[in-house]
Parts: structure tokens; sequence; C-alpha cells
């Protein structure tokens, strides 16, 4: 049964946090960096700076406990026990709100759902209403540890699903970007007697795996202004943006050792993502430190977040049985019953064209928007909002979608 949960650090972690920062150190940067080779000096040593001195921690966590329903849901994943799952469950007033559970990535968490639970779980006349459940992870936030090899995608997604379960929900639909919306991917191929819609706002897909689409659209589809530009932003950043992915795929606990030991390691390795993955999204301070504090506090520590990663890059059988690689999940199409929308956004790492979009599954909703960026539901929350009510609601895609629910 769920527990209601309240984050609570302790006095000690907060005491050991402030004298980490108290002796920190930073190298030198060449003259006119700015941005180019990650984070700046300056940007470092004011952040630092007001972690230390100014930062109230207390504050943020009685805001979050005072304004979020917080549980901590037992579930077991077969071949690696029991784990408690750290989620918000909202529930919206509507008897006949649509059960969403909302899935984070890296580095994100638990946070990127706060700014869309008052608009979906609302009542409106012309929209659906939602009851939204937004897990941590395991290894991220206060969800359980794993201690052992060989938890991937495969047990993401039997995890989410069984927390959806636990809480009385046979019937749902996932939202999903970063690893959400691969693990959305793996769920719906899993589950698709449970899941009836997916909306995602990533959607890697590798055309090839299916020579007739490709080709098809390199030889008799022209591709757009916004193909080319989307094509152009995937290059990019697969040439010059994904060393952090590669490092953690494939050495996770080298790097585990700065992520754990230094919050200045942290806050940088983060806070680049944050800054560079956004659509210009105005970070505020507090903003950034309480997302970064949140992995600093979080019950598995820092470094086991990034081992999804590692166990995701393999196709490993673990004796859960068969494993599932990222490229695995996104290569194989989600079943036709299951409902897919794809909301892409203007400074998405990974765009696609929406003649690509169909290598997913079912796409029956396409947009392309002109602001936001990888973390859309903290950039743009309203954007992305709208979009799944409309893909939901009564004249909708999706409309139905979960049995014997109708949104309103």
């Amino acid at each position: 049964m769920a527990r209601p949960f309240r984050i609570s650090v302790s006095d000690a972690q907060l005491h050991h946090l402030q004298q980490k920062l108290s002796v920190a150190t930073f190298p030198d940067e060449l003259d006119d960096a700015d941005w180019d080779m990650g984070v700046p000096l300056g940007e470092m040593r004011r952040l630092v700076t007001y972690w230390r001195d100014g930062f109230n921690w207390r504050q943020k966590e009685q805001e979050l406990n005072e304004s979020l329903n917080q549980f901590l849901v037992p579930i077991t994943v077969t071949g690696f026990g029991d784990l408690d799952i750290h989620c918000l469950h909202h529930t919206s007033q509507n008897p006949n709100a649509v059960p969403l559970l909302f899935i984070h990535g890296w580095p994100g968490n638990f946070l990127e759902a706060t700014k869309l639970i008052p608009l979906l779980t609302k009542s409106d006349e012309t929209y659906p209403a939602f009851t939204v459940v937004a897990p941590s992870l395991p290894n991220f936030g206060f969800s359980s540890a794993v201690k052992k090899k060989g938890f991937g995608l495969v047990q993401y997604a039997e995890a989410m699903h069984n927390v959806m379960l636990a809480l009385g929900y046979k019937d749902y639909v996932v939202q999903g970007g970063d690893w959400g919306s691969i693990i959305a991917r793996v769920m719906a191929n899993h589950y698709s007697d449970h899941i009836r819609a997916v909306h995602l706002n990533f959607v890697p897909v590798i055309p090839w795996k299916n020579p007739l689409v490709f080709l098809r659209s390199l030889l008799t589809i022209p591709f757009s202004t916004d193909d080319k530009a989307h094509l152009s932003a995937t290059l990019d950043y697969l040439m010059k943006g994904n060393a952090y992915m590669r490092q953690q795929e494939t050495r996770p606990q080298t790097l585990g050792y700065a992520l754990h030991d230094s919050p200045v390691a942290l806050l940088a390795w983060i806070y680049d993502k944050l800054h560079s993955w956004t659509d210009s999204y105005p970070w505020t301070d507090d903003e950034i430190l309480t997302w970064v504090s949140i992995y600093c506090f979080s019950l598995a520590g820092p470094a086991a977040s990034v081992r999804i990663y590692y166990e995701a890059a393999r196709n490993d059988a673990s004796s859960a049985g068969p494993g599932m690689s990222t490229a695995d999940a996104i290569s194989k199409p989600t079943p036709g019953n299951v409902k897919l929308a794809v909301a892409q956004f203007k400074k998405e790492l990974i765009q696609v064209p929406m003649s690509w979009a169909g290598l997913a599954g079912s796409v029956v909703r396409a947009k392309n928007f002109d602001c936001g960026g990888h973390f859309a539901a903290w950039e743009v929350p309203e954007l992305l909002a709208t979009d799944l009510r409309n893909f939901l609601g009564r004249n909708g895609q999706a409309y139905g979608a979960v049995s014997g629910k109708d949104g309103y």
C-alpha cells in the first residue's frame, strides 16, 4: 500500500554539503570562452557562493512538501525484488479523469511534472481532466537504489507499470521525454493491454532499420526547410553534444566518484545540460539549485542515476529474462492499438522529419512547435499540457482511449 512521504534531508547531510562547498576550488578558464567550452567560471563561482551562503534548502523542502502529494509505492521488479518508488500522485476532482503516467529522464526528475499538474488536473468543459502520477525512476530522487547489474529498460518499464497497478490504474496513458519517452515505448510493447495512448516530446528513431521507409523518404519525399533544420540539429547533437552520453554508457562508475564526492562537479555536470538543452529558458538560481539538490540528496546518490545509460546501451539478459537496448527500443514500433502523439519542440536534442515519426508506431498526432527545448514540461508547460489535452480530448485523435473513461 502506498505510504505518504515527505522530503526530509538530515541536518548531517546539509552540514556535509556546506563543508564541501566551503573548501571548493576552481580551475582557470580561457579569455572570452563564454559557454563554448562548458559552464563559465563566473557562473560556477556565483552559483556555488549562493548555494553555500544564500540558498535555503529547508524553505524549498517545505514548499515541496506543502504543495505536492507525495507517496512511496512498494512494488516488486522481477529478478530485483522489492523497491519503494517515490511518486507524486495528484487526483482530479473529475471522477472520469484520465490516469496519466509522467516519466522523467536524465538529468530530469519529478520536479518537471510540477508545472503540468495544475494545468492537467483541473476540470474543463472542453478538455479532459487528468489524474497525474509522476514517479522518480529507480536510482533517482527518493526512490530505492538498485544494487544489482542488469536493471535495464525492461526493468524500468516494469517498475513504472507496477506503480500504476499498485495505485489502482489498470488502464492509463503515458507522457514522456528523454528516457521517459524510451521507457514509454518499451512499456507500450510490453503492456499494450493496459496502455491506451502515449504522448512523446522526444522521438529518436533509426530510419534505416526500415529500409523501405528510409529510401522512400530520401528518394521520393523532398525534405522541407523544417525537415532539413531538424536533421541539422540532430547531426550537431550527435557530433558535438553527446560526449556525456558516451561517458555515462561506458564508464559510469568512474564519473560517479566526481558526482558523488563533489557538489561542484555535480552542479557543473547538470547545469551544463539545463542551460544548453533549453530554448533560452531563464533559469533562476533557486530553480537550478533545487534541481541539483534533488540529485545531491537522492536516496541512491547522484552516481546511481547515470547507470541507466550503461544498462540501456546493452542487450544483456538478466535473471528477469531478455533485455532491451536503446537501439532495440527505438527500432521496434509500438503496437497498433496504442495511439501515439509526437510533440517536437524547437530546441529538442534529436529532431526528425515528421515522415519518420511513424517509425515509432501508430502516430495519429504530430506537431512541431516553434519554441521550447528538451525540458518542455518545465519550459513551456502550457504548450505541452494543451497538446496532451487536444490529443485525448473530445475531438482528439485518442479520445476515449482509456477504457471506461471519457475524461469529462
